[in-house]
């Protein structure tokens, strides 16, 4: 996997637009399509930059804005997947924590563990979920049930 910040910045051609003081300039543009090569976040880069996402994806429908488009979707390119925990992986890391390496001088010396609170809560809202999914079908059915008694 690519490091992003050591990819080269795509070329493109910035969108033609009115010369505002407030709005897309070619170098707003330019450190827009910069952000989103170093971290793909839309909202984020914008908000850099001094302007919304929604102009952002407005600039993007504009006509003229092919090559800024495509530098758009380039720095997405090699945007690693996220990261997926099954059940198990979670529930360890939750009551074992995480273990990091210490690195001196280039080599490891040791090991820190430490607790992986992001998983617990990650557990707890998967268990709130599933309780939540179960009273809703439970409700359901109640209600399914005294419909028919009215019913008949």
């Amino acid at each position: 996997m690519a490091d992003s910040s050591r990819r080269p910045i795509p070329a493109f051609t910035p969108v033609p637009v009115r010369a505002r003081k407030d709005g897309w300039t070619v170098e707003r543009q330019r450190e827009f399509i910069r952000l989103l090569h170093v971290r793909p976040n839309i909202g984020k880069a914008a908000k850099a930059v001094g302007m919304s996402r929604r102009s952002a994806y407005r600039l993007r429908e504009r006509p003229g804005a092919e090559s800024f488009a495509a530098a758009w979707d380039a720095a997405f390119a090699f945007r690693p997947p996220p990261a997926r925990s099954n059940f198990s992986q979670l529930w360890h890391r939750a009551m074992f924590g995480k273990t990091k390496p210490i690195v001196r001088r280039g080599a490891q010396v040791g090991t820190i563990t430490q607790p992986d609170n992001a998983a617990a809560l990650k557990l707890l809202d998967r268990f709130d979920r599933k309780e939540r999914a179960a009273a809703r079908r439970k409700a359901f059915w109640a209600r399914r049930r005294s419909d028919d008694e009215r019913s008949q």
